[in-house]
């Protein structure tokens, strides 16, 4: 599966530009499957590489503990070292003392035999020779008492020789029984390590193991996340083929809507040219109410729009509407002098948003007429304007002709009255 996605991301990089933005948007809507299948793979092996190393982490605890067991065994065992070399040279110091005292005694038992020896030889003349050389029977009983004596003590210096040389033969079997004590004891500790070095084998040979898994698994989750990554740079490049068609669409849409938009304007802007206003009146009647006002869109009398909040916003007049009122006469409210005109927005024509030549504040062509310094009336979205500024217009004189110029969805005049540069409900002043 993995080598297909790669091969799919070749393939892709150069069929991209050929493919339909639905197209591509299919492929991305795939691939991101794709790469949440992937996903759920990784977590699943992020998952065993836990366990793994979950696993790990208590063979470690153990091949420690076997550690520590190996190293008290081994201290034991230099211990028992030691123990057996005091032994063996305490043996050896045995060995050398019954050795000299062994020589000791052979030594004395020669020198004895000799004295016997010769005592025998000699028989009574040794005697008569004690018992003439006396000077009295007490003296040769003292002489016979020494001689005896003597014979005594070297019988009992060789016994308590022998005496000592039975007791180091003691202690010397007593120490090689110890010796050999030790040195079963040092084999039951050497192979007790042995164990433990056994142990330690099997649980490195399963550490290995579980290393070698988790090193499988980072390969695998690696592999993954490249596949992921190529599938990602196949989404890239989607996204950008899909932004730079859906940019050359909206460009050459918007080309064509402003070249319609040119073309439609330039034809409204040839019929206002070509429009006779000369048919059109100066001056329309109109009757002012009790305010002093009068209607602005004489014989049109509907009001799309009132003061007010609009759409999320605040709409600072009055839209007058009817059916046919394109072309039709604005006239002015009320006496007074002209102080703004707008007459350049050659826009006439609907449109939902700004209007695209700029500069008319979104009113389109347009006239604004002060009255006595107090009050002042706008009159917007004019297909035209017929007044100047500076001008004095009596009330009813037609200061322009009604059309869809700046921010207009359709035909319409935009009234407003201001009192002191505020904007105010213009119901309170005309009525149609």
């Amino acid at each position: 599966m993995l080598a297909a996605y790669t091969s799919e991301y070749d393939k892709t990089r150069n069929k991209a530009s050929a493919l339909t933005i639905a197209e591509m948007q299919e492929e991305i809507s795939s691939n991101k499957a794709k790469i949440a299948e992937l996903q759920g793979q990784l977590d699943a092996l992020e998952g065993n590489k836990a366990e793994e190393q979950q696993y790990q982490n208590i063979l470690m605890d153990q091949i420690d503990k076997i550690h520590e067991n190996i190293n008290l065994l081994n201290q034991e065992i230099d211990s028992i070292n030691a123990d057996i070399e005091t032994a063996r040279f305490n043996i050896e110091m045995l060995d050398d003392s019954i050795l000299r005292q062994q020589e000791e005694i052979d030594n004395n038992v020669e020198l004895f035999k000799k004295r016997l020896c010769n005592m025998y030889i000699s028989g009574n003349e040794n005697l008569a020779s004690v018992v003439v050389g006396t000077s009295s029977f007490y003296d040769m009983i003292s002489r016979v008492e020494m001689v005896n004596r003597i014979a005594s003590y070297d019988e009992q210096l060789i016994n308590d020789i022998l005496a000592d040389i039975e007791k180091m033969d003691q202690s010397k079997k007593n120490l090689e029984t110890e010796k050999l004590t030790l040195e079963m004891k040092m084999e039951e500790q050497e192979k007790r390590k042995e164990e433990k070095k056994a142990e330690m084998e099997i649980l490195n040979e399963q550490m290995a193991k579980t290393q070698a898994e988790i090193d499988r698994i980072a390969a695998e989750q690696q592999r993954i996340r490249e596949n992921q990554d190529e599938l990602a740079a196949i989404d890239a490049e989607f996204d950008a083929e899909i932004q730079a068609e859906i940019a050359r669409q909206a460009a050459a849409a918007q080309a064509a809507y402003e070249a319609e938009q040119a073309r439609l304007a330039a034809q409204r802007a040839q019929a206002i040219q070509n429009y006779d206003y000369s048919s059109q009146p100066s001056y329309v009647p109109v009757s002012a109410g009790a305010s002093g006002f009068a209607w602005p869109a004489p014989g049109y009398t509907y009001i799309s729009s009132y003061y007010g909040s609009r759409w999320g916003g605040f709409h600072g007049g009055i839209d007058v509407g009817d059916a046919g009122i394109y072309g039709g006469a604005a006239v002015a409210s009320r006496s007074g002098t002209v102080i703004q005109v707008y007459n350049s927005c050659y826009c006439d024509y609907p449109k939902d948003g700004y209007c695209p030549c700029g500069g008319c504040g979104n009113y389109g062509n347009h006239v604004i007429i002060s009255h006595d310094g107090t009050y002042s009336t706008v009159y917007a979205h004019l297909s035209s304007a017929c007044v100047s500024v500076g001008q004095y217009v009596e009330q009813g004189t037609v200061i322009g002709y009604i059309g869809t110029t700046g921010w207009s969805t359709g035909a319409h005049l935009h009234f407003e009255v201001r009192v002191n540069g505020s904007r105010v409900d213009p119901m309170g002043y005309v009525s149609p």
